[in-house]
């Protein structure tokens, strides 16, 4: 597995400077529009989205497309783009219609580098702006294909794991009684285009994997979740979205302990 911060595996898909510009255009319309706190609802999730959408298809023509009962984020010569930035379990109807009738890229943007600042629901107050601790978000990101794992073994589906630097603002109006966990997030800004990791083939799916398992005989979700510093339940879900690719299997041994080989 690439070190995101040693080895950046850039391919052909990436123009940080084209993405750059785009950014720009996007936070100045904002800034004119007049951008505020009180528009939670309104901005969560929608810059990301519409910045990726130009960065994959410059020509706004082949934009919100009408196709099959739904509308395409982009329809054009190549086939479908759907740009999903949150949860893709409400995308399943909708690819299962597409991939009946054309080739679908999956874009999902992962914030492989995230700065977090957090508003005071009351007054407005912005927080001081840190760096999120959280590890390994890069392969974490396979826990939101579980959702759609019936399909990833499909020839028509494309994936593109897009790895940004964001700026993430939060409401400090969650459960918690430091306002946090459970909170509402406000808005995430794309800062910069780290890295587009396709997934087409099984193959693929291994950039996941830690040398040491890859080059191992058999592993387990222990081992995996140790490997990778993530916990053993986004580990079993990783494994299981890997297996639905067809790039490893499991099989049961050791008692009731999934054991998993590489295959693809």
């Amino acid at each position: 597995m690439a070190n995101l911060a040693d080895n950046v595996r850039l391919n052909a898909d990436v123009n940080k400077l084209r993405f750059a510009n785009i950014c720009y255009k996007h936070n100045i319309s904002a800034l004119n529009e007049g951008s505020s706190v009180a528009s939670i609802g309104i901005l969560n999730e929608k810059r990301i989205h519409a910045v990726l959408k130009e960065y994959f298809e410059p020509q706004s023509k082949y934009h919100e497309v009408p196709f099959l009962g739904y509308v395409a984020d982009v329809k054009n010569a190549s086939g479908i783009i759907e740009i999903q930035t949150g949860s893709l379990y409400p995308l399943k109807a909708k690819l299962s219609s597409f991939l009946e009738e054309s080739n679908v890229t999956l874009v999902h943007p992962v914030a492989a580098v995230k700065y977090l600042s957090w508003i005071d629901p009351v007054t407005g107050d912005i927080s001081p702006r840190w760096k999120s601790p959280k590890k390994n978000p890069v392969v974490s990101s396979l826990v939101d294909l579980y959702y759609i794992r019936q399909f990833l073994a499909q020839p028509r589906l494309m994936i593109r794991l897009v790895l940004l630097e964001v700026d993430e603002y939060r409401y400090k109006n969650g459960w918690s009684r430091d306002g946090k966990r459970g909170s509402t997030r406000y808005e995430r800004i794309p800062l910069d285009l780290i890295d587009i990791i396709p997934l087409d083939v099984p193959a693929d799916y291994l950039y996941f994997l830690p040398d040491t398992l890859k080059n191992s005989n058999e592993f387990t979700v222990r081992d995996f979740s140790e490997a990778t510093k993530i916990s053993r339940h986004d580990a079993y879900m990783v494994l299981t979205t890997m297996t639905a690719a067809g790039a490893i299997k499991k099989e049961k041994r050791r008692g009731n302990v999934d054991v998993y080989t590489v295959i693809a």
